[in-house]
């Protein structure tokens, strides 16, 4: 069975990914390491602690990370991000109130730690900014390229980006993270908006979650409704973070790869955008297999069914 750290900054989508990987029957979570990101690191991790709870797993741990980007002591949530995932993260969801607290241990401590644990049976999926990944790959870089897959969801390489023209969300938080990353000689994965907005939910899609009598159920379908209502830019909501975290444990629903050099610019105002590097033709260093096509039909079938597993359980 493959081990998962998921690195959320939940979020929404963050959340539909942690139920999804708990309806999975061939994956096994390993921990939930958090960043900054859709909102603060404080309600990332709170919102990450409720969804675990109310789902019946409250053994998994939550590990605390980086509170701002690489070269930075303060963040604020904007108010674009506030729009999508409302002013808790998740939707205004409420959750009962639990007393779960996060593990001591860091976010990179706990991957590095998971990485010489589990070596090519890892995958670790990040699906906020890179600043953890950039953390742990810094600490240790020996032990983080003994991961079987390192997945990332950000990057518009060929569509535009969703909070600037030119760039993704993860990618522009922290874009100087992002290039430590890129130019850290690991193999990467990138599934970013150019297959994620080819997987977007509609009433349609969630209706179901009515059907089950579950708080869990209702507090999914609410999440899910207000994120595809709101979701600037996207006729119902994308699922940015499901599809990353399925494309790495099935790389078979991404229809078409390109291995690639990619860079991150740092300044101007295409800041967080994702480039083919330009000495590629001198050193064809390809650095990252990028999704550019998907099957998304087969993905939505996934996605549903491991949401009706993970909500439909005893209360």
């Amino acid at each position: 069975m493959k081990k998962l750290i998921l690195d959320v900054d939940t979020g929404i989508d963050d959340a539909l990914a942690i139920a999804m990987v708990l309806g999975m029957e061939d994956v096994s979570l390993a921990g939930v390491t958090v960043v900054f990101g859709n909102t603060y690191l404080s309600y990332a991790v709170r919102n990450t602690l409720d969804v675990l709870c109310e789902l019946g797993h409250p053994e998994i741990g939550v590990y605390p990370g980086a509170e701002y980007p690489w070269g930075q002591n303060d963040w604020l949530v904007s108010d674009h991000l506030k729009v999508i995932h409302g002013n808790n993260g998740v939707g205004n969801v409420s959750f009962k109130y639990n007393q779960r607290k996060p593990k001591n241990q860091s976010a990179c401590d706990f991957m590095i730690e998971a990485a010489k644990k589990y070596k090519e049976e890892l995958i670790i999926v990040n699906l906020g900014p890179l600043t953890n990944l950039a953390n742990a790959i810094n600490k240790n870089r020996e032990a983080m390229s003994l991961c079987g897959t390192i997945a990332i969801m950000g990057g518009a390489l060929t569509v535009k980006g969703n909070i600037t023209p030119y760039a993704e969300a993860n990618i522009f938080n922290d874009p100087a993270a992002a290039k430590y990353v890129m130019e850290s000689g690991l193999d990467l994965t990138m599934i970013g908006l150019d297959v994620t907005l080819k997987t977007v939910i509609m009433e349609d899609d969630i209706s179901f979650l009515k059907e089950i009598t579950t708080v869990a159920s209702k507090h999914i379908y609410d999440m899910a409704y207000y994120y595809y209502v709101n979701e600037e830019g996207v006729l119902g909501g994308a699922m940015h973070d499901p599809l990353a975290v399925a494309a790495a444990i099935d790389p078979s629903l991404i229809t078409k790869w390109h291995d690639i050099s990619l860079e991150v610019w740092q300044n101007g105002p295409g800041v967080g955008r994702i480039v083919t590097t330009g000495d590629m033709l001198v050193k064809p260093n390809k650095n990252v297999r990028y999704a550019l096509d998907v099957n998304s039909e087969s993905f939505k079938k996934r996605f549903k069914e491991a949401l009706r597993k993970a909500v439909n359980r005893p209360e």
